[in-house]
């Protein structure tokens, strides 16, 4: 089974990584570290932060981070819960944590710039915000920063 997260207010960038490798990630920055607290707990998520008076409450699972470097968080927390074998790369939306599900070009050219419908094949949209993906430029990026995580993991 796949771990789930909530994010703090300070960690956004690394939401946004977790949900690039498939994790369930909660992230909005106007969770009170009541709400924080809560979703964590009703939710069985791990909280996680950059505060470290959430390590000192035993009824939620968290993981505290002291770096300001998302992909040094990122890899932090991936060795600690030993992540790399749960990764499901691009299948959740970057913007809400919604699935992601493959969409026919056809279905979704009137949402496409005309480079875009050139170039690009294959589509995924997001089932819950419904933002459209395809592996673009930025797609080679996030494919890399994945590569180096996985080779730095233990």
């Amino acid at each position: 089974m796949n771990e789930k997260f909530v994010a703090d207010v300070h960690l956004g960038k690394l939401a946004r990584y977790l949900r690039l490798l498939g994790f369930d990630t909660i992230y909005n920055n106007t969770y009170t570290n009541k709400d924080l607290e809560r979703i964590a707990m009703v939710e069985d998520r791990i909280l996680l932060s950059r505060n470290i008076a959430f390590a000192k409450n035993f009824l939620v699972k968290s993981f505290i981070t002291k770096s300001e470097d998302a992909f040094t968080q990122l890899k932090q927390l991936a060795e600690h819960f030993n992540l790399k074998n749960q990764l499901h790369p691009f299948s959740r939306c970057l913007l809400c944590n919604g699935r992601l599900e493959e969409v026919s070009k056809e279905k979704i050219l009137d949402r496409l710039e005309q480079n875009t419908i050139n170039y690009y094949e294959e589509f995924w949209r997001c089932q819950d915000c419904d933002h459209i993906y395809w592996k673009g430029s930025h797609y080679n990026r996030m494919f890399n920063l994945i590569e180096e995580l996985i080779s730095k993991a233990h």
